[in-house]
């Protein structure tokens, strides 16, 4: 016996079926492939996220920090925040994390080592954190980190790709250990499944 499948499952199918054979037709071809590839790229510092009223996170897609209670947080920006666990390990989590109701921004993350910022021409396109790791994956100085941020919502739901090194782990205030910060060089591929995080140019 067929199963009876309601209205809404049809049309969910219905709906799947152009998407998974423009992927099949498009083979190894990036289907973004009409956003031309651009990686764009700086440097920044984002506090610990107890320190009331500093910025706490980072979002890619607008290279600005989160100022996390201090400002509103449109839902599809913030990509990770600079955290803490029990035993004082200071950790990058995804914004998804603290803000579920909030983000429609699901980030993986990669401790990719001791390795210099720009060998890091290319990142895995596997091996990252679960999205909805609360535990985070610890931040060390001299590292490098590579980013698979999936944007729900937008078309094709597209993931992005970017790499981060901790250049410094400071404290802003001498009298509070709640205050670290990081220091960070970054680099962002704008074109959707396009993991070269280099420059072109």
């Amino acid at each position: 016996m067929m199963p009876k499948w309601t209205r809404g499952e049809l049309w969910r199918v219905a709906a799947t079926i152009p998407v998974l054979a423009l992927l099949a037709a498009c083979g190894d071809e990036n289907p973004f492939d009409t956003q031309p590839p651009d990686v764009t790229s700086g440097d920044s510092q984002v506090w610990e996220l107890a320190l009331p009223a500093f910025p706490s996170g980072w979002d890619f897609r607008t290279a600005q920090r989160l100022f996390i209670g201090a400002t509103d947080i449109p839902g599809v920006v913030g990509t990770w925040v600079l955290d803490e666990r029990a035993d004082g390990t200071l950790v990058f989590v995804p914004f998804s994390v603290v803000a579920p109701g909030l983000s429609l921004v699901r980030t993986g993350i990669a401790d990719l080592g001791s390795v210099p910022f720009e060998s890091v021409e290319e990142v895995p396109g596997d091996g990252y954190s679960a999205t909805s790791d609360s535990s985070g994956v610890a931040v060390i100085e001299g590292h490098v980190y590579a980013f698979r941020i999936l944007i729900q919502g937008l078309a094709g739901s597209p993931i992005n790709y970017a790499k981060v090194e901790v250049i410094a782990v400071g404290q802003e205030l001498p009298d509070d250990p709640r205050s670290r910060f990081v220091r960070f060089r970054w680099a962002y591929q704008v074109q959707p499944l396009n993991q070269r995080v280099v420059d072109e140019q």
